[in-house]
Order: structure tokens, then C-alpha cells, then sequence
């Protein structure tokens, strides 16, 4: 598969293939899982947890199992659209064109992003406290009147 201008967008083309590649390798975790619940009952162990080998495969130490063939098979199908995905021109553009202007931005420094975050916090502390006066002076207000 030719890379589509494989030279630009570095960042943010592997950054968010691997974000993606993250929640792919996640959903397919969680799919083995499902899929090995199914496990049937004592006597007659259920198809998709039947062994197919004598023993684990070395480096995962799981049994060969249809669930984790089946896993196996839609996390390579989904890294492979992945990547076909990623590799589509207007795609490619966009993340070309987003790391571009992010490159274009004036980030805070340390001590701005620290004392806005002090400033936040106290905003939040003194509505936090003005919403439970209120709270508590409605609570009075209705109890006096209900009663």
C-alpha cells in the first residue's frame, strides 16, 4: 500500500492511526471476551471455547480458540482499513492541513497554564458554594411552605 504523501503530516497521522488502532485493539479484546463466555456447560465445553492446539500460544499464553481466531481476524481487518482509511486524499489532507495549524498556534507557557487553572479552580470553588446556598435556601424556602 503506497503511503499517500508520506512526507507530510507526520504527528498527526501517526498519532491518530495509533489512537484508533488503541480503541480497535480494545474492542477486539472485548470481543474475545464476549465470545468466550460462551463456554456451554461442563460435559459439552461450547464451540467457540474448544481448544485447537495442545497447548497456549507462547507469547500471549492463551489457548487456540475459534474466539480468538475470530478476534485476531476482525483487529487485522479493522488495522488494515485503518490504514486504507488513513491513506484516502481528502483524509490525508485534512491531517496534513490540521498539523499544519497547529503548528501555527502560540501555546501557553507554564506559569499562564498554572494560574489560569488557579483561576478556574476558584471560579468553580465560589459557584459551587453559591449554588449550594441556593440549594439550601430553596430547600428551606419549599419545606416551610410543604409543611
Amino acid at each position: 500500500m503506497v503511503k499517500y504523501k508520506p512526507d507530510q503530516g507526520a504527528y498527526a497521522r501517526t498519532s491518530s492511526i495509533l489512537l484508533l488502532a488503541a480503541l480497535a485493539a480494545f474492542g477486539c479484546f472485548t470481543l474475545y471476551e464476549y465470545l468466550i463466555s460462551f463456554r456451554g456447560d461442563e460435559t459439552n465445553p461450547g464451540f467457540l471455547v474448544s481448544e485447537l492446539s495442545n497447548g497456549p500460544v507462547p507469547v500471549l499464553g492463551l489457548p487456540i480458540t475459534p474466539a480468538l481466531l475470530i478476534a485476531s481476524l476482525v483487529a487485522a481487518g479493522l488495522l488494515w482499513l485503518l490504514l486504507w482509511f488513513h491513506n484516502l486524499p481528502k483524509v490525508a489532507d485534512m491531517l496534513i492541513e490540521c498539523e499544519t495549524e497547529m503548528r501555527k498556534c502560540t501555546w501557553p507557557t507554564f506559569d499562564e497554564t498554572w494560574k489560569s487553572s488557579l483561576v478556574i479552580l476558584g471560579v468553580m470553588v465560589f459557584f459551587t458554594f453559591v449554588l449550594a446556598g441556593m440549594d439550601w435556601l430553596l430547600n428551606k424556602v419549599m419545606v416551610g411552605y410543604v409543611f
